[in-house]
């Protein structure tokens, strides 16, 4: 592979471009004379060492010193050409005939980076097909019927898209409901369908919601959540 090389001219202007946005963003100068001393002590080899990491820079905050205003944060990411508030897409709501989505109102954008894990490659990229072994105190499936699990992060897209039924039947059939399991199972072996209507919808029809209840009885702690009509509590009143 061919040695990079660097002309005064582009390092001059790198060491510009950095500086110029740290002294928009951090008004106390702090992180651009800190930046100014490190360029200041590299060669061109060791600055473009500096260049090829994934994060070169890292903002230095201190309480009540470096802390940057959400203005100073818009304006130094004016400096880089990057807007901190963009209209969104929103192809999932309809496309006119031009094939155009519409827009939503500007609002703030973040981007991320989504680099896969080992472990998500190899174990959690998989959906159960059995459902034999499961912990009857938790709800879920364990030993080689594990699978991936719905987590939060699921859930807050669903509701996203406003897709409510869908995070019940996640939620209730689909995870540890296991009357409205049976009776999902039974509706589909008999007439080869379901309905969610057709599902019973108990408040004590949950492994876990079940599991955290003992948890707070146990710990003295009266809830509503199995107890919706709180007979504990009025149980006492009577004795």
């Amino acid at each position: 592979m061919a040695k990079i090389t660097i002309t005064k001219k582009q390092r001059e202007d790198v060491e510009s471009l950095v500086i110029k946005f740290f002294d928009v963003l951090d008004k106390s100068h702090t992180n651009s004379d800190y930046y100014k001393k490190v360029f200041a002590e590299l060669d061109d080899n060791q600055f473009i060492k500096m260049m090829e990491q994934k994060f070169p820079f890292r903002f230095h905050y201190r309480p009540s010193v470096v802390e940057p205003t959400m203005k100073q944060a818009e304006d130094a990411l004016k400096v880089l050409g990057v807007p901190m508030m963009e209209e969104i897409s929103l192809d999932f709501l309809y496309e006119n005939k031009e094939g155009k989505a519409p827009k939503s109102q500007k609002c703030l954008v973040g981007y991320t980076y989504d680099k896969k894990v080992q472990q998500m490659i190899t174990k959690k990229n998989k959906l159960a097909t059995e459902i034999e072994n499961r912990d009857m105190k938790s709800g879920l499936l364990k030993g080689h019927d594990k699978g991936a699990g719905t987590s939060e992060r699921e859930f807050e897209a669903l509701t996203t898209f406003g897709l409510d039924e869908t995070i019940k039947e996640f939620a209730k059939p689909k995870a540890d409901a296991m009357l409205a399991k049976n009776v999902m199972y039974s509706n589909i072996a008999s007439t080869g369908m379901v309905k969610m209507e057709d599902l019973p919808n108990e408040v004590d029809d949950s492994l876990a919601k079940n599991l955290m209840n003992v948890f707070m009885i146990g710990s003295h702690l009266n809830t509503n959540l199995i107890n919706t009509d709180n007979y504990t509590t009025r149980s006492l009143k009577k004795g």
